[in-house]
């Protein structure tokens, strides 16, 4: 706000209206400083006299009178306002309302430490998913080795009895080659379950609700599907559903003691809502393990999110909300 030199208000702002209750049409050529307590108008009027003087004041902390009554903590920033000749001929006045300050700094704090917390929180979410990353090619590098690798391994030496054996000993060759049949076919079943370990072939070609039914048949309990979307949901989405279910079902396997298991996937406005929930024994907490961390890595990945209700004795129930 504005005063000319006889303290007459020349100019009243929304800000001034909100901190003090009067209107512009209330204050302007108004003057005898209407917002001073009677216990701070000399103070006021002091104050006016520095400013007025050429003296410009910062920060200075006083209490206010607004239009209801009420006293209002306040700052003033004043500085004289001059001329061309650089003569003062009144003084420009900003208050802020102390109060209302404070509350925007605390919501500055709480921001900056809920930010600060979620970029912590990120950056050990990608950690995870890093080392997540690690595991896995380790195992499937691991599965290889032990597994088909060396299934291929014996079925090339079989070969190779086999070719010696041929003209020699025909009876030996026909038993090696059916041997080294069994061993190709043993190899390529192994190489179909790492395939399907890394993204199953029904959830590509049939999508979401034959993949989940496909994974309820293999489950050594009942598995009940409540509902599935009709439509094919994004590749992305379908994925990060099919192996939240998968890992889910397999946490139950480990550690619930359920008798049954029930999964539920809806899909409306833009979001896909799956929640799996068993009759076992409950107690899961996700801080505890990397299972359930793990899981909500996968879904804060693609934008989601993941709630766990867990209580001892009635159960478990994840429910992931996922963006498309």
């Amino acid at each position: 706000m504005e005063f000319g030199d006889d303290t007459r208000i020349r100019l009243w702002n929304p800000a001034a209206e909100r901190i003090f209750g009067w209107s512009h049409a209330e204050m302007i050529g108004r003057g005898g400083l209407p917002m001073a307590p009677p216990e701070k108008r000399a103070e006021s009027e002091d104050l006016f006299a520095r400013v007025l003087a050429g003296e410009s004041v910062n920060d200075y902390e006083t209490v206010r009178l607004r239009k209801d009554g009420a006293r209002v903590p306040v700052s003033i920033a004043a500085a004289p306002v001059r001329d061309g000749s650089g003569r003062v001929i009144g003084n420009m006045v900003a208050y802020t309302d102390i109060t209302e300050r404070k509350a925007q700094e605390a919501e500055v704090h709480r921001l900056n430490d809920e930010l600060r917390d979620r970029l912590e929180e990120l950056a050990a979410s990608r950690a995870r998913i890093v080392n997540a990353g690690d595991v896995e090619r380790r195992r499937l590098e691991r599965n290889l080795h032990d597994g088909a690798q060396q299934r291929l391994v014996a079925l090339a030496l079989a070969l190779r009895l086999v070719s010696g054996k041929l003209e020699s000993d025909p009876d030996v060759a026909r038993e090696l080659l059916a041997g080294a049949g069994r061993e190709l076919a043993l190899a390529l079943d192994e190489l179909r379950e790492l395939a399907r370990g890394l993204h199953p072939a029904v959830l590509t070609d049939r999508g979401l609700g034959a993949a989940v039914a496909t994974l309820a048949d293999r489950a050594p309990f009942p598995v009940e599907i409540a509902t599935m979307p009709d439509e094919r949901l994004p590749e992305p989405v379908e994925a990060g559903a099919y192996y939240l279910i998968a890992e889910a079902l397999t946490n139950v396997a480990k550690y619930a003691q359920a008798s049954i298991v029930r999964v539920a996937v809806t899909a409306s406005d833009g979001r896909v809502a799956v929640e799996v929930s068993d009759d076992g024994i409950g107690g899961a907490d996700p801080a505890s393990g990397s299972g359930l961390r793990g899981l909500a890595d996968r879904v804060e990945a693609l934008g989601g999110t993941l709630a766990v209700t867990s209580p001892a004795g009635a159960g478990t129930t994840l429910r992931a909300e996922i963006p498309y």
